[in-house]
């Protein structure tokens, strides 16, 4: 492997890198940022990345769909899981809508819908 095939390696690196900071709301710089101005950077990588190599666009596009895809699958079980915990400690227990456990748990179950 000679410096110009690492070099893009890297280049390659860094511009999936920074897609996974900007598809995750992280932009540096910014304190309160516009979806315009994320999406105009998102697509400005992009198109870096489809100008340099096509083929790692597309696997990015590949990954970055199938870890969005996992995440809603494990949030359904979870969601699941503790809604079945709430009713039985609600049900079963006898715990009340107010006590402090069932309370976190309607504050989780409300960050998945």
């Amino acid at each position: 492997m000679d410096y110009k095939e690492t070099h893009k390696l890297m280049e390659i690196q860094y511009l999936t890198g920074r897609l996974d900071e900007l598809y995750k709301g992280y932009v540096p710089n910014y304190t309160s940022t516009s979806q315009r101005i994320v999406d105009t950077r998102i697509s400005k990588y992009e198109n870096k990345l489809i100008n340099l190599d096509p083929i790692a666009f597309h696997l990015y596009k590949v990954q970055h769909t199938n870890v969005k895809l996992a995440k809603r699958k494990s949030q359904a079980r979870i969601s699941a899981l503790l809604s079945t915990i709430k009713d039985t400690l609600i049900n079963e227990v006898g715990f009340e809508e107010d006590n402090k456990l069932v309370q976190q748990i309607n504050t989780q179950l409300d960050t998945y819908q």
